[in-house]
């Protein structure tokens, strides 16, 4: 019988950026833009780590793509490679600096990828002091105003000019096993000015269904909670959204919902170098911060039900 070759070659990063990107954009146009490679390359450099692994990493069909049992295994140990990869880079590159930085987060970010890149940042610079401010996005800009932070990262507000650099993260219905998703609908709602309330008003006012404020909280974590526990429906940013959580569609008689825009912000005065390396680096590193909750590196996984 004849013997297989079942030794990998060695992963080359730009190959493996490549794969990461169409299993996190679900397609290879959209990877393809976010690398700011053309398609023929992207689709060129997923075929060439094919080769090297020896195996399919992507199934294509006429319509979709999803990735192979060797895609999963692969996507889990290339996305820990490129963040490897990043630090190093970012640390031999990165100045020396020091003092304090003061830093806004909206709260639903804080457990996730979002403040790890702040938890990186300060390991990369150990002489830099991190306070660092958990708040919804009109307080942020509120302190941002006052000159109580050095730099936040919020909810785009239109009162102010439209910043550089504008990051979209998905809102989503989310809602537990046991909760009843007839009229009138029981929300989970925050408080005002969270645009997330005339968000959900007007997306069921325009499908036509009934609805109720069941729960108000200021909190993002006890919203979660409430929706775990069936109490009721919730609009909430993919990196607020836990294992378990049911993805309500189109299908539920929920329609879809837009995008939330986030950006970079920092009060007009001028600001230290810290501020702006950090400024700098940070728009980049949020693109890649937001979780893909529809793409291929989604698909196969079991915690995160889309029914």
């Amino acid at each position: 019988m004849e013997q297989r070759n079942l030794t990998v070659g060695r992963f080359n990063i730009e190959l493996l950026e490549a794969f990461v990107a169409v299993a996190e954009m679900g397609n290879v146009t959209l990877a393809g833009v976010r690398l700011n490679r053309t398609q023929p390359c992207v689709s060129t450099q997923l075929r060439r780590l094919e080769d090297r692994v020896g195996k399919p990493l992507i199934e294509r069909a006429a319509r979709s793509m999803d990735l192979t049992p060797a895609g999963r295994i692969l996507y889990q140990h290339a996305t820990e490679i490129l963040k490897s990869h990043e630090e190093a880079r970012l640390r031999l590159s990165a100045p020396e600096l020091t003092g304090t930085v003061h830093v806004g987060l909206p709260e639903w970010s804080t457990t996730g990828q979002l403040q790890s890149i702040f938890c990186n940042f300060v390991g990369i610079h150990p002489n830099v002091k991190l306070e660092m401010t958990v708040a919804d996005s009109a307080t942020l800009h509120d302190k941002l105003s006052r000159n109580e932070l050095n730099l936040a990262i919020a909810l785009v507000n239109p009162a102010k000019p439209e910043p550089a650099n504008v990051v979209e993260e998905q809102l989503h219905w989310a809602a537990g096993d046991a909760c009843a998703l007839g009229d009138p609908v029981p929300l989970i709602l925050f408080p005002d000015p969270c645009p997330f309330r005339d968000i959900s008003f007007r997306a069921l006012a325009g499908a036509g269904r009934q609805w109720y404020e069941r729960i108000v909280t200021t909190s993002v974590a006890a919203a979660q909670v409430a929706v775990n526990s069936g109490a009721g429906v919730c609009c909430l940013p993919s990196g607020a959204i836990l294992d378990g959580f049911r993805i309500l569609k189109e299908q539920d008689g929920f329609p879809a919902l837009p995008a939330t825009r986030l950006a970079v912000y920092t009060p007009a005065k001028a600001q230290s170098p810290i501020v702006n390396y950090l400024e700098a680096h940070l728009s980049e590193l949020l693109q890649n911060a937001i979780p893909p909750r529809a793409a291929l590196a989604g698909k196969g996984q079991p915690e995160l039900r889309v029914v």
